[in-house]
């Protein structure tokens, strides 16, 4: 009976130690997923730091809009044609509210022999205006040079009227020279006024480059 009793309370003991790990065990397994749980969520500092970067990147591409919109997608520019005392008489690009100086120096500057008493260096430039440098000693009158003067032959924006120009003004356009000039002078004592500017390509030893060259140049009065 007492071996029984004995029997007895081993399996009791057994069966509570059992349970006492099964449920040590059940503690230590949910105690785990507290301390480890998965799809782990960030915490202020991280989502503080993802907030600063998105907004700092929004920033950014609102600066590069912005500066896209500001810079201007073409600039204004105008056309005029130097002639005379200049070191490269031609037809150049200025940009709008450009100057007579502002022409010269986009012509190399003036030449030695450059009347410069008789041309308003301050004057402003006008799209298609031809301006004329006087040397020392020319007699011919400035065309376009200051505000408000123009010479025998200018036309109409500065442009030079084949019927009305001297010589020496035809002998200033880029490409012709006093041969080209006085033949032009001839052609025209000849065959009488210009009808048009295309009439240049009468003239012997003006071709067709020669031409396209000079007709943004010259006009005919009518």
């Amino acid at each position: 009976m007492e071996l029984f009793s004995e029997l007895m309370q081993r399996r009791a003991l057994v069966a509570a130690a059992l349970l006492f790990a099964l449920g040590a065990g059940l503690i230590g397994q949910t105690a785990l997923e507290h301390l480890a749980p998965q799809g782990a969520q960030p915490g202020p500092t991280e989502a503080t730091t993802e907030f600063i970067d998105d907004t700092f990147a929004e920033d950014s591409l609102d600066q590069e809009a912005s500066e896209r919109t500001a810079t201007p997608t073409s600039a204004a520019f105008i056309v005029a044609y130097v002639s005379g005392a200049v070191r490269a008489p031609d037809v150049y690009q200025l940009p709008v509210g450009a100057r007579v100086k502002d022409l010269v120096l986009a012509a190399g500057g003036l030449s030695d022999d450059a009347d410069i008493e008789r041309i308003n260096l301050a004057a402003p430039i006008a799209d298609g205006q031809h301006v004329r440098v006087p040397w020392i000693g020319d007699t011919t009158i400035v065309a376009a040079a200051t505000t408000g003067e123009s010479g025998a032959g200018a036309g109409s924006g500065g442009l030079l009227d084949l019927n009305r120009a001297t010589a020496a003004e035809l002998d200033a356009l880029p490409g012709i020279g006093k041969v080209l000039a006085g033949r032009i002078v001839e052609w025209r004592e000849r065959e009488g006024p210009f009808q048009s500017v295309d009439d240049l390509g009468k003239v012997e030893g003006i071709g067709p480059a020669l031409l396209a060259k000079l007709a943004p140049l010259v006009t005919v009065a009518p």
